[in-house]
């Protein structure tokens, strides 16, 4: 029972994993200069320094790092949140991170 579960979590880490690097490479071809999913590829991978090149470095890539990144550590204060409070269903609101998180803003605001 427990290589069936495992071979089951394996393919859904794989499938998840697929999905994400298609959603980094669409990231990466899409905005006002369309660039080919192979030029994006053979970009990456070293090709010329064309326009489309400088775009894709220059913008895109950081863009999509920055992006990967912050839903990385959202992702990870969530669960972080979760395990602290020992809740499933763990809120910001639960614990007033959210309202603190309001009022440094507004004096933040206020003060500079």
């Amino acid at each position: 029972m427990r290589g069936a579960s495992s071979g089951r979590l394996a393919a859904v880490f794989l499938i998840f994993l697929v999905l994400a690097a298609s959603g980094v490479l669409v990231s990466l071809m899409m905005g006002s200069v369309a660039i080919a999913p192979q030029e994006a590829v053979a970009i990456l991978m070293g090709a010329d320094g064309s326009t489309h090149a400088q775009i894709l470095w220059n913008i895109r890539l950081p863009r999509t790092l920055v992006a990967a990144l912050v839903g990385i550590d959202l992702a990870l204060s969530g669960a972080i949140l979760q395990a602290i409070m020992k809740n499933p269903l763990a809120d910001p609101h639960i614990i007033g991170i959210s309202s603190g998180a309001g009022l440094m803003g507004i004096l933040v605001l206020l003060l500079f």
